[in-house]
């Protein structure tokens, strides 16, 4: 979401009017920037996440029946124990099941398993597959690499007591938005490099995998709708400092130099959104490496569009097709094609 302290003030929807945004998605931001419009500039964290959850909640769809759906902590290494969201569907015939492993959005330092409630509540239902939500700590309090630690921490542990959580660890797969697909990819890494059993897949929703801001999309879309090339350098700032951990992939991703031997792939963006080159970007080196990978693009969408698929029927078309990616992944049938632009 837009930081204020580096935008100017937010105005009337006319600002984005020469923009082939689709109408719901022109809406949602307009209805989205009438909120921040009012706020003062240089607010703390604290308010900003307060109204980074009321928006949150706005645009919250009520959780679908069908799941059973309990809070838990999980024992995800020395630090404090990690909670948990978990969602059960309830009519799922497989025992072991399949299992989605969630990293919700936000910087690094907004949102919450609240934030993303339902989100992936239908991801869980739409996939048929156990999906655990992860409330990883935020900066500023609790820098690199507290939410990786946190991220990494959770997948050893589903992968150690799969049995007693009736899990497959051959059919799980890790999924994030945003900040939030930063830290599943950071974990596929990491479990590579510590030879560790890897996830069946990686689900990336517009994916932030870069503090460096060097691709073409940070300069073409640097003042988009929804989010600025300012509000992520903001936001990674906050999450890794001014220092070299920017260039530590296990914060950023894209910068590690190898990236054969990673799980398949599904990377959904938006073009209007400085990172959107990110996600084409890791799918191209992905292919190069040898791994599979498939790339959508939805040309009138805008960074954050999963909020607004009940407004937007292109964003609700977007969300499908995600959902049909984590289908794909879960039982093993990712496809690779040239990049693909989604309308």
């Amino acid at each position: 979401m837009r930081n204020n302290s580096h935008d100017d003030k937010l105005g009337s929807s006319s600002r984005w009017a020469e923009l082939d945004l689709c109408t719901g998605m022109r809406r949602f931001i307009a209805e989205v920037e009438a909120v921040y419009a009012g706020l003062p500039e240089g607010r703390p964290i604290a308010d900003r996440r307060r109204t980074y959850d009321e928006l949150a909640r706005r645009y919250s769809r009520h959780r679908p029946s069908g799941l059973r759906v309990r809070d838990a902590s999980l024992p995800a290494g020395a630090a404090n124990p990690v909670r948990v969201r978990i969602y059960e569907p309830v009519e799922r015939t497989d025992e072991p099941a399949p299992a989605l492993i969630y990293y919700h959005g936000g910087g690094f330092a907004l949102g919450s398993i609240e934030s993303h409630d339902c989100v992936v509540a239908e991801l869980a239902l739409a996939s048929t597959a156990v999906a655990i939500s992860v409330d990883y700590r935020l900066a500023p309090e609790h820098p690199f690499p507290a939410a990786f630690e946190d991220a990494f921490g959770v997948w050893a542990h589903v992968i150690q007591t799969s049995g007693a959580l009736g899990i497959d660890p051959h059919r799980t797969i890790l999924a994030g938005d945003s900040a939030g697909a930063a830290l599943t990819v950071a974990v596929c890494q990491e479990a590579r490099r510590k030879r560790m059993r890897m996830p069946a897949g990686q689900l990336l929703i517009y994916p932030a995998l870069t503090a460096t801001a060097d691709l073409p999309s940070y300069v073409e879309q640097a003042d988009a709708p929804m989010l600025t090339a300012a509000s992520l350098a903001y936001f990674w700032r906050l999450y890794t400092g001014d220092g070299p951990t920017a260039g530590d992939p296990r914060a950023a991703p894209l910068e590690a130099d190898d990236f054969a031997g990673l799980p398949p792939a599904f990377i959904a963006t938006a073009n209007y959104d400085p990172c959107r080159d990110d996600g084409a970007v890791y799918a191209e080196r992905l292919r190069a490496a040898g791994v599979r990978a498939e790339y959508r693009c939805a040309q009138k969408l805008a960074h954050g569009y999963l909020r607004a698929r009940a407004l937007s029927p292109a964003a609700a078309a977007e969300f499908a097709a995600i959902s049909e990616g984590a289908r794909a992944l879960l039982r093993g049938a990712g496809t690779i094609a040239a990049p693909r632009d989604a309308a």
